[in-house]
């Protein structure tokens, strides 16, 4: 083998040492974590799993902060592993939040549902003590505003269905709540009216 051709050769095999020397971007990670996170938030998991969901998407952040680290670096110096090692974090956190979404999501259906029934049936019970209550002089004025009261928590009733219909599951339990605790302190209140009524006629 000639000179010039051992010279050829072995210049040949350092560029190749060069080259394998070189990181690359982990751009099959990177897209695989992106599609993670994507598919987290079409799935809900923002609302329904917002500290999974923040981690992942923190975690993907970071990881791109640090490719982009890396790339500002001299090719022979540049490292990706801790970039790969969040991106993959990234996406498994990412894929559990999308699974912890959809129980917690069941959860608060399921919630709203119980929420609207209890007020429902505390609508129902007011309404029954109502027709109970004492009608005196001072009773009638009382009892007015309570029917007022009552009809106000009716329409919390229709705020509440219609929000759940709506998909807001959050806010159609929590009004369903709220509302529930207002008319059972109506009932409480028509209740002791309606005990001291009868304790008078003994």
């Amino acid at each position: 083998m000639s000179k010039n051709l051992l010279r050829v050769w072995g210049l040949s095999m350092a560029l190749g040492l060069l080259v394998l020397g070189c990181a690359k971007v982990p751009q099959e990670a990177v897209t695989a974590a992106r599609s993670a996170v994507d598919s987290a938030r079409v799935a809900e998991a923002p609302l329904y799993a917002p500290e999974q969901f923040r981690a992942a998407s923190d975690s993907l952040e970071a990881a791109m902060t640090e490719i982009e680290k890396q790339n500002s670096k001299n090719m022979f110096t540049r490292k990706y592993d801790l970039a790969e090692q969040r991106l993959i974090a990234a996406k498994q956190i990412a894929e559990s939040s999308v699974r912890l979404a959809a129980e917690n999501k069941a959860r608060v259906m399921a919630e709203s549902q119980e929420a609207i029934t209890m007020l429902e049936a505390a609508i129902a019970e007011a309404k029954t003590l109502m027709e109970q209550a004492p009608r005196g002089k001072d009773g009638a004025a009382v009892l007015e505003a309570m029917k007022g009261e009552v009809a106000a928590v009716e329409q919390a009733l229709a705020t509440a269905t219609a929000s759940r219909a709506a998909g807001d599951y959050f806010g159609s339990r929590d009004t369903a709540r709220a509302a529930t605790e207002t008319v059972k302190a109506i009932s409480a209140e028509l209740t002791t009216a309606i005990e001291k009524k009868k304790m008078g006629k003994r």
